[in-house]
């Protein structure tokens, strides 16, 4: 068997029906992926952002989680979607404000565009969100496109209102 690494950007802004937080509806999402022969190997720390375009959205709580599948792009894809469905997103509007949200940043190096599929995702190079937390599992990352390395990526990046969000921070 064959695995596929690939990179996962996760996140959302709003509480689930159910109430939880953003931060506890992703690790539900991780804890999914199994059940779709998607087997998590590393997971970034949470990160907080203002959303991006501007708006008056709750902030943004991200992670980057790499992983191994034998699933081809589109399969991950559609498990993605499965696993926001079975969370509660509904997809209305761009930019909207989302419970879940699991974006395919990277599927082994590969490059890939069409209508169904875009690898790598067309605008992690431009987030912060993305970028930091995949360096911290991956300094030495170089963007398949670009070819230009995760530092120099980072480095022409503004702030974008980042932190570290510590999730013992959902108790208090």
């Amino acid at each position: 068997m064959h695995y596929q690494k690939i990179i996962i950007g996760i996140g959302g802004n709003i509480k689930s029906e159910d109430g939880d937080h953003p931060v506890m509806v992703a690790m539900k999402a991780i804890s999914y992926l199994k059940d779709y022969s998607i087997y998590v190997t590393d997971q970034s720390r949470w990160y907080e952002t203002e959303p991006i375009p501007k708006s008056d959205q709750p902030n943004f709580f991200n992670c980057i989680v790499f992983a191994k599948t034998v699933l081809n792009e589109l399969d991950v894809l559609k498990s993605f979607h499965e696993i926001e469905c079975r969370l509660g997103r509904k997809r209305i509007l761009v930019n909207e404000a989302r419970v879940i949200d699991l974006d395919l940043i990277d599927y082994s190096n590969k490059i890939l565009r069409n209508k169904k599929i875009v690898i790598p995702h067309p605008r992690a190079h431009q987030r912060r969100f993305v970028m930091e937390p995949l360096a911290e599992l991956d300094k030495n990352w170089i963007h398949p496109i670009l070819k230009i390395d995760i530092k120099r990526i980072l480095n022409g990046l503004n702030n974008q209102n980042i932190r570290i969000f510590n999730e013992k921070e959902i108790l208090i």
